[in-house]
């Protein structure tokens, strides 16, 4: 029963998706509905967002912070490395034109996931881009779904063959396309090695791109595109991306020294880049596409050099650190060999049963069922497992996402006017 898988994941800390009004794929929603361009087909927009901060609405900037999570975000404006941020919180405390919703993120709660949730307005099942490793029968390999391109090697894509367009396999449009078939226009504020990328050419090959070389200048781009309002009087969404908050809290945890100078650099370009503008027409929301949980590196469990498994697997291990694919036709034998080498370790969940419990969003789920596996062997706590080797080398972070911990689902939307 759907309703018993998640009862059993409550009852062990873990936090489900919310697709109904709660969750990531709704600020998307929110985005098209605001800007006017949602119909019956997509999901419901934010439920908690106060109906005052979208009258009069012209334009819509979204600032995604990679891997800044709701927990993440308390910690550091309590700590008082992101002042600006910590401002408009205080303004949302006070109701005063600003407010802070605490939301999930998508299933798996990981990037290739969740920006292709934000681009689309659709669930991972409906748009298939599942996880940070996923094995593809179009490909018959493991595949880094960022680049689309083998996830043993550190670079290469499908798409540098040019005959292979990228957006034959984009299951669903975009939002970008939607909202200029409508008459608006949209922009992506992303480094320039994102330009030509896999993701990008799928996702978002109908906005303008606007790059950046060095993470302070996202906030030049935004600030210069909020002056010049290049789209004029048409509806207008800015997605804007700072990659660097996810990057040290795999490398140094979400609790270390870098993270938070990381996060207090974001802070200072996200005030430069809008702190002065009183409020207008533009709606503001910065949110996350996951969080991170502090997992101990001297606890890494090596899943991929475990020959047992292997030899029960009809694929090689795919999904995330915290979340391993594992394509089997021997789907108990699987679960009791983890279950015997690692006792009380892993959170199994049916592929079946985590479809039916809509873990992975609405839709056909023909795609999800070849790519996420027949079991998913969740880890919680502070452990991670090595699942694919990346040119022979074993990443040992000690911070992760890809499961269900509160500390990687729950994200902050911060919502105000400027």
């Amino acid at each position: 029963m759907p309703e018993a898988l998640i009862e059993r994941l409550r009852a062990r800390g873990f936090v489900p998706p919310d697709y109904g009004g709660g969750g990531l794929l709704n600020v998307a929603a929110t985005v098209l509905d605001v800007l006017g361009v949602r119909d019956e087909t997509d999901p419901p927009p934010l439920r908690a967002l106060e109906p005052a901060l979208c009258e009069g609405v012209q334009q819509v900037v979204l600032v995604l912070a990679d891997g800044l999570g709701l927990a993440q975000l308390r910690a550091l404006t309590a700590a008082g490395d992101m002042p600006f941020v910590a401002s408009i919180v205080e303004r949302a405390r006070r109701h005063d034109r600003a407010q802070l919703i605490e939301a999930t993120t998508i299933f798996p709660s990981t990037t290739a996931a969740a920006i292709t949730t934000l681009n689309t307005a659709r669930t991972p099942q409906e748009h298939g881009n599942l996880a940070y490793f996923v094995w593809l029968e179009e490909f018959a390999q493991v595949t880094q779904m960022l680049r689309w391109g083998p996830g043993v090697n550190r670079r290469g894509s499908y798409f540098d063959d040019q005959r292979i367009d990228p957006r034959e396999y984009a299951k669903v449009p975009s939002v970008h396309r939607r909202l200029r078939q409508r008459g608006g226009e949209s922009w992506v504020i992303e480094p320039e090695i994102f330009r030509n990328e896999a993701m990008t050419r799928m996702h978002a090959a109908e906005a303008n791109f606007a790059a950046y070389y060095l993470p302070s200048s996202m906030s030049v781009r935004l600030h210069d595109l909020l002056e010049r309002r290049p789209w004029g009087d048409a509806p207008a969404y800015v997605y804007a991306y700072w990659a660097g908050i996810d990057s040290v809290a795999h490398v140094s945890g979400p609790q270390s020294a870098d993270h938070a100078t990381e996060a207090a650099l974001f802070d200072r370009a996200l005030e430069r880049a809008i702190g002065s503008r009183p409020p207008g027409d533009t709606l503001v929301l910065l949110t996350a596409d996951h969080g991170h949980a502090f997992t101990d590196p001297e606890k890494l469990i090596d899943l991929v050099g475990d020959e047992q498994l292997r030899s029960l697997l009809r694929n090689p291990i795919a999904g995330e650190p915290r979340l391993a694919f594992l394509h089997t036709d021997q789907a108990d034998r699987v679960k009791q060999h983890l279950e015997r080498r690692y006792p009380e370790t892993f959170f199994f969940l049916d592929r079946d049963e985590a479809i039916a419990a809509g873990l992975f969003g609405r839709g056909d789920p023909e795609t999800a069922r070849q790519r996420i596996g027949d079991v998913l062997a969740m880890l919680g706590g502070d452990r991670a497992a090595s699942i694919v080797k990346v040119e022979g080398q074993t990443f040992r972070h000690r911070g992760s996402h890809g499961g269900m911990s509160p500390e990687e689902m729950r994200i902050p939307v911060l919502a105000w006017r400027a």
